[in-house]
């Protein structure tokens, strides 16, 4: 069986810094002072936070925690990677809605969202439901400060508490919010190679980015090619159309209609790629985040993102040495 050898991911540790909340998760039910359940407490995610006690009364009711019984450091504050994801890709994150036939695909292919985000549409009375997987993986922005904070407000109007039809009280006016002050995040990510190289146009592995005729298939690499060439137009990038690539090492040559892209076409997108985490900033009404650095890590080895403090840092090489892995060949 063949190796495959060359840069097979470009792994990434990203630190970022900001203030207050900027990815909420919504209301939660904490204990009150006077050790009733409230539910008007605002949250923002913390990783592996739960808000019960663990204890339960003889009527199996389940005690919460207060809202300030929180440790910051076993449960840090976090940004989701989904919410980074929107945000890294928001000039694109509403163009999923409006792909609804192959011409709108086609389109939708490509761009930055189509061939690093990656997608999933839905196109009525089609065999084949175009597909990509992305070849981005991001994780959680975790925060290591720990400058957590609880707040009691009030929205204006009666301060008085009331009862509702059945007899419970009403909500007040007053509220509570865990915030948090000046932050500091770090994260990591990877971007596949393989997943980043072909583009499938064809049914056969339920992969199909975009079905296709083969009459088409010359006249779309060209599309892709043109529009990565504009992201460096310094570079000439190659996209390369075949009726059957094979991923090397299988035992059949039985393969899929599709494009590869070549070393060049990839390093521009891989550099887009990293190019837009770098620049990537969060605004919101009470908080806001933005990326320091970026660490790079051109990997060729099986070690998945040893560029952790608890892996293998010191073998990160952080500039491209070597080209890139190539997983498929035409036959």
């Amino acid at each position: 069986m063949e190796k495959i050898t060359g840069i097979k991911s470009v792994d990434f540790e990203v630190v970022a810094y900001g203030h207050g909340v900027v990815n909420w998760n919504g209301s939660t039910t904490v204990r009150g002072s006077d050790g009733l359940d409230i539910n008007n407490h605002s949250m923002p995610k913390l990783r592996g936070y739960s808000n019960l006690t663990g204890e339960e009364s003889e009527k199996g009711h389940k005690f919460k925690k207060e809202a300030t019984d929180i440790d910051f450091k076993e449960t840090p504050l976090y940004i989701s990677q989904n919410c980074i994801r929107h945000h890294l890709f928001r000039e694109q994150a509403y163009d999923l809605h409006f792909a609804k036939t192959v011409e709108d695909v086609k389109e939708l292919l490509a761009s930055v969202t189509g061939l690093v985000r990656g997608y999933v549409v839905t196109i009525k009375g089609s065999p084949v439901q175009p597909k990509r997987t992305s070849a981005l993986l991001i994780e959680d922005f975790v925060e290591q400060w720990g400058n957590g904070n609880f707040e009691v407000m009030s929205r204006a109007g009666s301060k008085e508490k009331e009862e509702n039809k059945k007899g419970q009280m009403k909500s007040d006016s007053f509220f509570t919010k865990t915030t948090f002050g000046d932050t500091k995040y770090i994260a990591y990510g990877s971007i596949s190679i393989e997943q980043l190289q072909f583009i499938s146009l064809s049914p056969n592995f339920d992969r199909c980015a975009m079905p296709i005729t083969d009459t088409d298939g010359e006249k779309f690499a060209k599309q892709i090619q043109e529009f990565i060439q504009s992201l460096d137009p310094s570079r000439e990038p190659k996209a390369t159309f075949h009726t059957n690539f094979v991923r090397k090492g299988t035992i059949y040559k039985q393969g899929e209609a599709g494009i590869l892209l070549d070393d060049t076409a990839i390093d521009i997108l891989v550099e887009t790629t990293l190019n837009m985490i770098e620049n990537l900033a969060i605004r919101q009404a009470k908080g806001y985040m933005y990326v320091d650095s970026v660490s790079r890590d051109y990997n060729s080895s099986s070690k998945m993102m040893r560029i952790k403090p608890t892996r293998s840092p010191n073998d990160v090489v952080p500039t491209k040495q070597e080209p890139y892995a190539v997983y498929f060949q035409a036959e």
